[in-house]
């Protein structure tokens, strides 16, 4: 008998843009872009630029919609000061648990500032298994 292999992952790279509202998902809004439940294995974030705003932060999560707030991957990172050129962990407190997050097929990976963010620019790299 022989085993068959599949291709199953991938990684977005997804813009994180700052903006003048704080509404969930204002900074980005993703939707799942398998159409199949993804397991999380890693999140970076690459910081471009800081935000102008003094202590605004920043939270990102998977969410039932593209305007709610959600903290699971990154939460209240500061996102103001001299942090261009740095790159952070996302999901640390999940993975201290042993325990996985999957993106589910019809949520939304969101990411929002606590406060104004313009002037802010990263990129977050999310890598992910699809589960057949």
């Amino acid at each position: 008998m022989m085993t068959t292999t599949t291709f199953v992952s991938g990684c977005l790279v997804i813009p994180l843009v700052g903006a003048a509202g704080v509404a969930g998902g204002e900074m980005a809004a993703v939707a799942n872009p398998e159409g199949a439940p993804l397991i999380i294995q890693d999140v970076k974030l690459f910081v471009d630029a800081p935000t102008v705003t003094a202590d605004c932060t920043l939270d990102v999560g998977l969410a039932a919609n593209a305007t709610t707030s959600d903290s699971d991957m990154i939460s209240a990172l500061a996102i103001d000061g001299a942090i261009a050129g740095k790159a952070y962990h996302g999901m640390t407190a999940l993975a201290g648990e042993g325990e996985a997050q999957v993106w589910g097929t019809t949520q939304y990976l969101t990411a929002t500032g606590s406060d104004d963010s313009e002037g802010f620019a990263g990129r977050l790299f999310v890598q992910y298994i699809r589960v057949e």
